[in-house]
């Protein structure tokens, strides 16, 4: 039985307290009043299940059978529901399935296996059901005892249907536990949308809904065919059909944009690339879709089972998360688990977009995402007339130091040394290049954020900054400074409040996270970075002609605030994201962001700390590069530090190979002077010892000259050699082996790479 929380309050003490409670509360009503919230729309929770009944209540939904043109699936008669060029759209008003006809050729894309396919499964029980269900749910029961799974086979459901344009919605009436479903399937240019609207969950007693699986078995395949899964883990991964050794691997199943750290998750935190983009995908050998989550993707799971594991299907779909449970601290070193109380109200839906077999591998697949980005999303390509994108160096100025006696600034390279480093390189030819400073903040790294000003004066002050960004930008180089807008220190006086200005979590503590000196960093609002600190940042950088910022941790964090005056969601959190970006962006001209989060796409001007590896879990089989084919060309973006990659040689073939452009991270002075702050980890740094490599790696990045050009394939010419073809007929070939790969009319040399021009070898 879970607990509810109980406020104990002990009357003794009121008389007492009732003094020193007014004071306190004129001194914080001052302090509200002196930061009170600019006019910000924060768009809460402005449904309640009030809304919800009432729009149940005016559908037009009836459970007669349609009386349009039929078919008979199964033995059952199934309705078209909507015809477009290409597809059909059909539904069985009975059991709620829906399926897409592709016309040239027949394939019914199905939202369940049909009745051949079941015969071939021996799964029971309950996973037997799910087989049959378009939407499979887990929910709280009434006694608040047990987490259920469940779908629309297990419990009595009413079907009840209405036409609306472009397809047909359906409402699912599971009246046994008070759960109403009301799901658009919509055929938008021959693509399948299915689209839950913000008030279409409905409870109606005691059972709170916690999980939805939309579409679980959409397209599932059983073994026997060559096909795969696509998943996005890190630049893309394939979970193969006929899979062996099941027994020690679990379903993939992690959210999208990393965990949502305002809530306390009950298993040991691990060091993984998060998912940065709300796309799957299935290939069964004779065709495919690759699926796109267009709304809810802040609170959803990607979901990917290989046949074997939980039923004889190959599937992949999203898992809508309403309610997550929690551990409740009681006391110092107690908890009771918990849930989150209320369901939110927002919108889910995705996209499938079904391809061809010559289409359906993960480079079509790819390049379908990217037509969506472009035509959906509205994201423009590169501009044509710059043809390689600046090598990037990011340069260390300071970082702090704490020692018994406080905190003492170590600087490792002057705003001087990082002019007369970038010179030396341009006199070696080295002219396409940008430049980022980190710990340019009075103290350093973290210093004292979110206060930021002066400018360090060991590092050369306002002037020595103002002048490197006046002299680099007259060779036409750009000079960012790297900023952290959601980061407070924890040291005192500098204007933040962990109770008014923080993100609070779902215990109501502030969300705090410790940097690699083991100092504790808080997590500043979004809400609160847009009304109390931004303007005055951007003035600041304004006035110091800085032209471009570097904004860590932008496309890399995402999470919710549970501040009782600014409560937010993921959803919500995610338009503060952008809405920071496109200010900084519009007032200075250009920003770019660490990370990799799809929705940044369109808002910002590179990306670094791309993910371009995987997660290397045992469910998948190889990694592919379906997210660095789908945005090359519309963004450029870098992986990690070359400096500091963990095997030199072959992470450089993979950045050549994907499509990055290099990136290091530099000091003037050996890196062991930082080893007591937060860049204790920067083991190679010093620009001395790293100049032959920054001088190779930028003739590398000169002879691509795929900029703005279009990934058009990608192909494995024999085990540790690949080729990517872009649209302006360049190839770039990479060969892992130890041993020099002899093609048709050419040669790699062993862990080398080769630029073959247009229509050369």
């Amino acid at each position: 039985m879970f607990d509810k929380a109980k406020k104990i309050f002990d009357r003794k003490y009121w008389k007492k307290g009732i003094a020193a409670l007014a004071v306190l509360l004129i001194v914080v009503g001052t302090v509200w009043w002196m930061n009170r919230p600019a006019s910000v729309a924060l768009n809460p929770d402005i449904h309640d299940e009030a809304d919800a009944a009432a729009f149940f209540s005016g559908l037009d939904v009836t459970a007669d059978l349609p009386k349009g043109e039929s078919r008979n699936f199964d033995g059952v008669p199934w309705f078209k529901a909507y015809e477009h060029k290409k597809t059909a759209l059909w539904f069985d008003p009975k059991s709620g399935q829906v399926a897409v006809e592709d016309k040239s050729n027949g394939k019914m894309w199905r939202s369940n296996p049909d009745s051949a396919a079941l015969a071939k499964d021996t799964t029971k029980g309950l996973w037997r059901s799910h087989l049959e269900s378009p939407l499979v749910l887990s929910y709280f029961n009434a006694e608040r005892t047990l987490i259920k799974d469940t779908n629309l086979k297990e419990f009595p459901t009413t079907v009840k249907w209405q036409s609306i344009d472009e397809g047909v919605a359906l409402m699912y009436v599971v009246e046994e536990l008070g759960f109403q479903f009301y799901v658009e399937y919509r055929l938008e240019d021959d693509q399948l949308v299915a689209r839950i609207p913000e008030l279409g969950i409905l409870e109606t007693k005691e059972s709170l809904l916690m999980e939805l699986h939309l579409l679980p078995f959409m397209g599932a395949t059983l073994n026997g065919t060559e096909g795969y899964l696509l998943v996005p883990d890190g630049p893309g991964g394939l979970i193969r059909f006929n899979k062996e050794g099941l027994d020690l691997m679990n379903a993939y199943n992690y959210p999208v944009y990393g965990y949502d750290w305002s809530i306390p998750v009950n298993t040991p935190s691990t060091r993984r690339t998060s998912v940065s983009y709300p796309v799957f995908g299935l290939n069964s050998g004779q065709g495919g879709y690759v699926a796109v989550i267009e709304e809810g993707a802040a609170r959803a799971n990607i979901i990917a089972t290989p046949a074997g594991i939980s039923t004889q299907f190959n599937e992949t779909h999203a898992k809508f998360v309403y309610r997550r449970m929690y551990n409740q601290p009681t006391g110092l070193t107690s908890s009771i688990l918990s849930y989150e109380k209320t369901k939110p109200y927002e919108a889910v839906s995705v996209r499938y977009i079904f391809l061809d077999q010559k289409d359906a591998d993960y480079v079509g697949m790819a390049q379908a995402y990217r037509d969506y980005l472009m035509s959906h999303r509205k994201i423009e390509r590169l501009n044509s007339n710059v043809k390689q994108s600046p090598l990037q160096l990011q340069f260390v100025i300071g970082a702090g130091e704490s020692n018994p006696l406080g905190e003492k600034l170590r600087v490792a390279t002057t705003f001087k040394q990082v002019e007369e480093i970038v010179q030396s390189l341009v006199s070696q030819g080295v002219t396409n290049v940008e430049v980022g400073l980190a710990g340019w903040q009075s103290g350093g790294d973290p210093g004292n954020l979110p206060k930021r000003f002066p400018i360090e004066g060991k590092a050369g002050g306002k002037e020595g900054l103002r002048n490197l960004i006046a002299d680099l930008r007259v060779q036409g180089i750009q000079v960012n400074l790297n900023d952290r807008l959601d980061s407070a220190s924890s040291s005192r006086n500098n204007g933040f409040s962990p109770d008014s200005d923080g993100i609070q979590s779902i215990v109501g503590t502030p969300l705090i996270y410790k940097n690699a000196a083991d100092e504790i960093i808080y997590k500043i609002s979004p809400v609160r970075n847009v009304q109390k600190y931004l303007p005055d940042l951007i003035e600041n950088w304004k006035g110091l002609g800085v032209e471009s910022v570097n904004l860590l941790n932008m496309g890399t964090d995402l999470n919710s605030d549970f501040h009782p005056n600014r409560k937010i969601s993921r959803e919500q959190s995610l338009a503060y994201s952008l809405r920071m970006t496109d200010t900084v962006r519009q007032a200075l001209g250009n920003v770019k962001v660490s990370g990799g989060f799809d929705y940044l796409l369109g808002h910002v001007d590179h990306m670094f700390d791309f993910p371009l590896e995987y997660n290397f879990d045992l469910i998948v089989d190889e990694q592919v590069p379906f997210y660095p084919i789908a945005v090359h060309g519309l963004v450029p973006y870098s992986s990690g530090p070359a400096n500091l990659r963990e095997d030199q040689a072959v992470q450089f073939l993979r950045d050549i190979e994907y499509g990055a452009v290099p990136r290091f991270t530099l000091t003037y002075e050996d890196p062991r002077l930082l080893k007591r702050t937060s860049y204790e980890n920067l083991f190679s740094s010093q620009y001395e010892v790293l100049e032959q490599q920054i001088l190779a790696e930028y003739e590398a990045l000169s002879k691509t000259g795929v900029r703005d050009s279009f990934i058009t394939g990608h192909q494995k010419l024999a085990e540790g050699v690949f080729e990517t073809s872009y649209e302006n007929g360049r190839k770039v070939r990479v060969n892992y082996n130890e041993f020099p790969y002899q093609g048709e009319g050419f040669t790699i040399e062993p862990m080398f790479y080769q630029v073959a021009e247009e229509g050369g070898k």
